[in-house]
């Protein structure tokens, strides 16, 4: 667009374990197609689900895995075992098989703009934090990222973008039938995992995991304790112009002054600095969704 959509929509929450807050904003993109959910208390065991879903080709498919999510894990008969990395893997193939059986495009169709038929060729990344009683487990499928910033301000990564020239991400997708050229699958998607882009997953001799783009995620558990400051989620555009060391200094810095500001203001704030003053570098041009939350 010629000027930003600087709008934010905030969100502030918290129960006996947690404080949270989540904010997104458009910025230069002509749509926003990032989503998120936060869910406290979700089962009787308190745990919380926070994940961020960066849509690509449209917004439907980060919005469906917003809405269907927390059900589909928690139906999971490993998580009702505590089989959490088993049920994280297995809940983020199911939203493609969800996606791959609904023919009509059903599914999607109450988050599209117009109501379309045929199959949706939208998709989305998809990095998802699960706060058990004792753990943390962070799946990830594509290019979003969580962190943790310990109170010792060290960054301890949670997740690791699927790059397409990664060298096992490009052995799977030669694998499966595709190409990888200058950093693209198919001089098209420069991600190589993601839930939705069905065009993408049709080969019928393989599993999804083993799909030229997949969405089985890599997982990544870290013990709670006392050395956490706070856990930051974020799309890809969180990341462009700032290292996930500056971000957090200066998250920290904003919190030590003013202990008692709302999370979500903090991260407003951070979109503001973090956005580009016009298109020319082609970094901070990007939709920016980010969550933080903190043990209390």
């Amino acid at each position: 667009m010629s000027a930003p959509n600087k709008e934010k929509i905030s969100e502030d929450g918290q129960n006996e374990r947690v404080i949270y807050g989540a904010c997104s904003m458009q910025g230069w993109r002509v749509n926003m197609e990032d989503s998120h959910l936060a869910q406290l208390n979700f089962n009787d065991k308190n745990h919380c689900l926070f994940a961020v879903f960066d849509g690509h080709g449209g917004a439907e498919v980060a919005k469906f895995c917003s809405k269907y999510f927390v059900s589909c894990l928690m139906k999971n008969p490993n998580y009702t075992l505590a089989n959490y990395k088993k049920a994280l893997e297995e809940t983020f193939i199911l939203m493609d098989q969800m996606l791959l059986a609904d023919k009509d495009n059903s599914l999607l169709k109450e988050f599209k703009v117009q109501a379309e038929g045929g199959i949706s060729l939208a998709g989305c990344t998809a990095n998802v934090c699960l706060v058990t009683e004792k753990q943390i487990y962070v799946a990830n499928a594509g290019d979003s990222r969580s962190l943790i910033f310990r109170k010792s301000k060290v960054v301890d990564p949670l997740s690791f973008d699927h790059k397409p020239d990664n060298e096992l991400e490009k052995k799977r997708i030669k694998e499966a039938g595709g190409h990888v050229n200058d950093g693209r699958v198919n001089d098209n998607l420069n991600l190589s995992r993601a839930i939705g882009d069905l065009e993408y997953k049709r080969n019928i001799d393989l599993p999804l995991d083993r799909q030229i783009i997949t969405s089985f995620p890599d997982i990544e558990v870290r013990e709670i304790d006392e050395t956490i400051d706070f856990i930051l989620m974020g799309c890809d555009g969180i990341w462009e112009t700032l290292s996930g060391q500056e971000i957090c200094e200066g998250i920290k810095q904003r919190l030590d002054i003013n202990k008692s500001i709302n999370l979500s203001a903090v991260l407003e704030d951070l979109l503001d600095k973090l956005i580009a003053q016009d298109t020319v570098e082609g970094t901070g041009c990007d939709n920016m969704t980010a969550v933080i939350f903190k043990f209390k």
